[in-house]
């Protein structure tokens, strides 16, 4: 009994030195391999260690060198441009290689060995000095050389602009073309940039190397533009001509339209003074040879005289333009210096006095129905005093005028002139009228009229109707 216990405590303080020799010795080898691994990262990177973009873990210092100039031997870059043009360069091809400035040496130096444990727990991503080196004028060549550059591929940028006009849609703006067009210079320094840092791509639209247009579609000085043309071509004037009728719209306005430079919009003044012309030298009838039927049924040409349409231009230009340029729509009648009774070939209308100098006889018509007619007294031609023949309008009437002469003063009730200072009034101071009186004791050019027929038109007659003095033989 007495040896077995004795035996029991001898064997459990064998097993308590082996335990602690196997405890001491576990613990030794730790130490041991703490100190070799601690050793072993004062020349060898740690686990998780990425440089440059290459995994260095547990590399020397040469043989990171090696696998980084290797990376750099191997070394390719890709270009994408617009239109799918892609294309490659290579680092091989301008002598791309690493130059190596002690930063290698500086980071591995600078590891604390010691706290390795926590350090292969943790991933290390760093860039460094680590110069790519290359001959820059072999680079420029390759750029030179790309496909960006080669004709077929150079798309010039259109700058925006304003399109032709068109009656459905008036002027729009025509959306710029970035085009295809690189510049060079730009182009060659994204891509020394992107070799410094070992980029794979680059987008040459990313970087901004290619030539834009320069006026887009959201330019405001472009949009005013075409706000401002809009306006202008989307004026109407509308003429009427009697039955004829003139309209003046974008389709004509347009092409007197220009834009300068600076988008300004201008209208030609000297294509409005033009169609101004031609209204004029359309519906002018002012002075015009006339067809005239006559009281006694015969038809005779008139020349002479100032009655009719007379535009007045200036002032019509001035307006039309004034118009035009706020864009207006509507009805217009031009401005005249004098009008007729109406349009068209017949300008005279149903509204006529007609003087007959050789019968020395007239008629007065109102719409068309005859409400006078008598005898009268015209201008002396023994003195060279005769009433001028053509066609005048009656330019205003006066009540108790007084005609002054060179060398008369002559009262008169009923004062109708048409020609300068000739025109009808009463002369109750004759008590004959008609026949051959006018050829020696006629007027100083004036139609002397009976009071009682002087009075009769003078209550009929207005401003503006036509007066037909002639001559018809056998009368």
């Amino acid at each position: 009994m007495g040896n077995y216990s004795l035996n029991i405590s001898n064997k459990g303080k064998t097993l308590k030195k082996t335990l602690m020799f196997v405890i001491i010795g576990f613990v030794s080898l730790l130490i041991l391999s703490y100190i070799l691994i601690s050793f072993y990262y004062k020349t060898h990177f740690y686990m998780n260690t990425v440089i440059n973009g290459v995994d260095t873990s547990n590399m020397t210092l040469e043989e990171t060198k090696d696998v980084i100039q290797e990376q750099f031997k191997t070394y390719s870059l890709t270009l994408e441009g617009r239109n799918d043009l892609t294309s490659r360069i290579y680092g091989k091809d301008f002598d791309m290689h690493a130059l190596f400035d002690g930063n290698l040496e500086d980071l591995l130096s600078s590891q604390n060995n010691f706290a390795w444990p926590i350090a292969l727990f943790k991933t290390h991503k760093m860039h460094i000095g680590t110069i790519p080196e290359y001959d820059e004028d072999l680079l420029k060549d390759l750029v030179s050389n790309l496909p960006y550059f080669q004709e077929e591929n150079i798309v010039e940028p259109v700058n925006a602009h304003i399109s032709e006009y068109s009656k459905d849609n008036g002027y729009e703006i025509i959306p710029e073309v970035p085009g295809a067009k690189v510049d060079f210079d730009i182009l060659f320094e994204a891509i020394k940039t992107a070799i410094i840092n070992l980029d794979s791509i680059i987008s040459l639209e990313e970087v901004d190397c290619y030539e834009n247009p320069e006026v887009t579609s959201q330019s405001p000085e472009l949009i005013q533009a075409v706000k401002e043309l809009n306006k202008i071509a989307g004026a109407e004037i509308t003429y009427e001509f009697g039955e004829d009728i003139e309209i003046l719209d974008g389709s004509q306005i347009s092409k007197w339209l220009s834009v300068t430079e600076d988008y300004n919009v201008t209208l030609n003044e000297n294509n409005v003074k033009e169609y101004v012309d031609y209204i004029g030298r359309t519906y002018n009838s002012f002075g015009k040879t006339r067809t005239f039927k006559t009281s006694y049924g015969t038809e005779i040409t008139v020349k002479g005289g100032d009655y009719g349409w007379w535009l007045n231009r200036p002032l019509e230009v001035s307006e039309l333009t004034k118009l035009i340029l706020n864009g207006e729509k509507l009805k217009r009648e031009p401005a005249y210096f004098q009008t007729a009774q109406q349009y068209g070939d017949d300008d005279i209308g149903d509204t006529y006095v007609e003087v007959n100098l050789t019968a020395q006889h007239l008629f007065f018509y109102k719409k068309g129905k005859l409400i006078l007619e008598t005898d009268f007294v015209s201008g002396n031609l023994a003195k060279n005093y005769g009433t001028p023949l053509g066609v005048y309008p009656i330019q205003y009437k006066e009540r108790d005028a007084t005609l002054i002469g060179e060398n008369y003063s002559t009262p008169v009730k009923y004062w109708m002139p048409f020609n300068g200072n000739i025109g009808f009034h009463d002369a109750p101071w004759r008590n004959k009228f008609g026949k051959d009186i006018y050829k020696t004791k006629g007027s100083h050019g004036c139609i002397n009229m009976p009071p009682n027929a002087a009075k009769v038109m003078f209550e009929n007659i207005q401003r503006g109707v036509a007066v037909i003095v002639y001559e018809l033989p056998g009368t």
